[in-house]
């Protein structure tokens, strides 16, 4: 689940700088969190940021393009544990329907309300930002190919279309979990947990079966 990553790179430097450039980016990351859990995305502006960072528009656009770009980067810091969700329900020696509802349960959307900052800039600046939803795009497929075990046999022409229902199966899951647990769109938790576990098992076994013949 490999990062899309920001458009500003760091120049060559010496190790000295190079240090002082990483420790920058990140104590503008962590304000940015704060700023935006504090005020929200729209009203959030880089002058805010900047203030909490007490640094420079200057040394802010040297690492950020915009206000959208920085909620990319900070999304992005979330992508090795969704991707480590992920593969952890590929090590079920036999999935079940009973494993695959207490991996959700238990992993998934914990990782939403953890990451509930994170999400709610990132889905904001999507809408703002037509690059930073070509990035969530290429996520999700990061996020797909984690389950790549369940498609292998989906090969040649049919490759593509295995990724495509994995990508679907990760796209629905992360929509649903956004308006639930991020906008607070009011569920039954046990009842979308078994929806859920249904879903997801019959989809793991279709995929792991492969395409039809």
């Amino acid at each position: 689940m490999e990062p899309v990553t920001s458009g500003a790179v760091a120049p060559a430097r010496n190790a000295f700088r190079e240090q002082q450039w990483r420790e920058a980016h990140e104590r503008y990351l962590v304000c940015a969190r704060a700023v935006f859990e504090r005020l929200g995305y729209h009203d959030a502006t880089v002058a805010d940021i900047v203030e909490a960072a007490n640094g420079s528009r200057a040394t802010f656009y040297a690492h950020f393009r915009d206000k959208a770009d920085i909620a990319a980067c900070l999304f992005e810091r979330t992508l090795p544990a969704g991707a480590a969700i992920y593969r952890r329900v590929t090590e079920f020696p036999e999935p079940s329907r009973e494993l695959v509802r207490g991996w959700l349960n238990e992993h998934v959307l914990g990782f939403w309300v953890h990451y509930r900052v994170e999400v709610e800039a990132v889905n904001h600046a999507m809408g703002a930002d037509p690059s930073v939803a070509a990035r969530h795009y290429q996520w999700i497929v990061g996020a797909a190919r984690q389950l790549e075990p369940f498609f292998v046999a989906w090969t040649g022409a049919d490759e593509q279309v295995g990724l495509t229902r994995a990508s679907l199966l990760v796209l629905q899951l992360e929509r649903l979990c956004y308006h639930w647990l991020v906008r607070g769109v009011e569920h039954d938790r046990e009842r979308m947990l078994d929806i859920l576990a249904d879903l997801w098992f019959r989809e793991l076994v279709l995929l792991r079966a492969g395409p039809p013949r």
